[in-house]
């Protein structure tokens, strides 16, 4: 373990997508602009905020979720799809009384799992100032920062010859998209991760970082890993989305977006870039066409240098690749294509079959149970993926979408992204094991 110190241009068809919902961004505009803009210097303070759960028994009761998530502008952290189906909302103070009002006029029960997420967020940030006494690596009994990360991939590329570190790109504030090179011989398939794309999802990186540190440090002491390396160059990335990464630490914990501008709003900052690849039809099925929120697709397909990095990356190796991996929280959902459409894949039963095998190796680490499927089965319908993505356009048959723990469907201790640091450890180890298992 190694101790911490103190492209090309877009298609034609990404454009297309300017064309057909111009109209749609004329309207966001002007609501956009509307709205107070932030103080981007003062970390927001998120005292009051509450997250809720609410199980809807009709489909008028989905459709009613569906309508105050938008007219009140709540940040959605599990969606309901459908009867029966919980969503998980966070709720601002000003919105509480009236969203409470018309969700019990409905007949629909309201479960508050936190009173106020600041009190939570603050213990997080208490929990990064200092490391414990613990048999736990110290990489892993914490969060780290940006900067915490590029050192880290550094002091491994120094101290092992198979391991490199270098940039695929820059972000929208220009810092470096970094990356981790891990092979032992040329020309070998290679398996590709993709980790903090949302940027509040903060277990995404660790889980990659904790794979370039099994990988670096095990080769010549783990016969599995040296096999692994045998067979597969590894290329991994542990914080695609730098700038909001770093943006959740300094300003808003709760950010998810990129950080560039936009041309149709001088107030919202940020795409999706999970919803700015250019597969199925731009920014048709929960990609939202308003820069002020969170799934905003983004001004065109790839219009994100976050994007573009994964892409030109992927363009550089075609035909390279056999495994895709994007890492996210929350769920506990291993998932595979399509996103943007019901149609069975063409490889589901290879996919399902592989998904299967990395579900029972995460069981065996510590119980945890995920839920295998495709994306738009499992999850929700979705266009403009990465996974998407790279099955469809790169031809990367093995290609997959994790949702790290908590559960989606066990609310009871659980906050979402905000993952207490003591369970770093046990998420990355099983996550790796998965992995691992399904590239065995």
């Amino acid at each position: 373990m190694v101790e911490l110190d103190a492209p090309p241009k877009s298609t034609t068809m990404a454009y297309a997508g300017v064309r057909t919902i111009a109209a749609l961004f004329v309207v966001a505009s002007i609501w956009s602009s509307a709205l107070a803009a932030p103080n981007e210097n003062k970390p927001v303070d998120y005292t009051g905020h509450r997250l809720v759960s609410v199980t809807p028994v009709t489909s008028a009761q989905v459709e009613l979720l569906s309508t105050l998530a938008d007219k009140l502008q709540l940040d959605v952290w599990q969606e309901s799809t459908a009867v029966n189906v919980s969503a998980l909302l966070r709720l601002r103070p000003d919105v509480v009384e009236e969203f409470e009002a018309e969700v019990t006029r409905a007949g629909l029960n309201l479960t508050t799992r936190c009173t106020n997420l600041q009190e939570a967020i603050d213990d997080e940030r208490r929990s990064m100032r200092f490391a414990t006494y613990s048999t736990t690596p110290l990489r892993f009994q914490r969060y780290l920062k940006y900067a915490e990360f590029a050192n880290a991939l550094k002091q491994y590329a120094k101290k092992y010859d198979h391991v490199s570190y270098l940039s695929i790109g820059r972000s929208y504030e220009g810092r470096n998209i970094m990356a981790a090179h891990i092979k032992i011989k040329e020309d070998l398939p290679i398996v590709f991760l993709e980790c903090g794309i949302h940027a509040r999802e903060w277990i995404s990186p660790s889980a990659c970082l904790y794979i370039i540190d099994q990988l670096a440090t095990g080769y010549e002491k783990d016969e599995g890993i040296s096999q692994l390396l045998s067979k597969y160059e590894w290329r991994i990335h542990p914080i695609v989305n730098p700038d909001g990464y770093d943006y959740t630490h300094t300003a808003e914990r709760l950010w998810r977006k990129t950080r560039s501008r936009s041309r149709f709003s001088d107030r919202c900052r940020g795409a999706d870039a999970n919803r700015n690849f250019d597969v199925g039809r731009f920014c048709r099925t929960r990609g939202s066409s308003s820069p002020c929120q969170d799934t905003y697709c983004g001004d065109f397909a790839f219009s994100e240098p976050e994007s573009r990095a994964i892409r030109d990356a992927l363009w550089a190796i075609q035909g390279r690749t056999e495994y895709y991996f994007s890492v996210h929280n929350f769920g506990q959902l291993w998932m595979f294509p399509y996103g943007y459409t019901d149609v069975p894949a063409p490889d589901y039963d290879l996919l399902m079959n592989i998904s299967l095998r990395a579900k029972e190796a995460i069981k065996k680490v510590q119980g945890t149970a995920y839920t295998v499927g495709p994306i738009s089965k499992t999850i929700y319908q979705v266009s403009g993926s990465s996974v998407d993505w790279a099955y469809e356009a790169m031809k990367v048959t093995k290609s997959f979408a994790l949702e790290l723990q908590p559960s989606w469907y066990r609310f009871q201790g659980s906050l979402g992204f905000l993952l207490p640091a003591e369970e770093i450890y046990p998420v990355v180890q099983e996550t790796w094991a998965g992995i691992r298992e399904a590239v065995a």
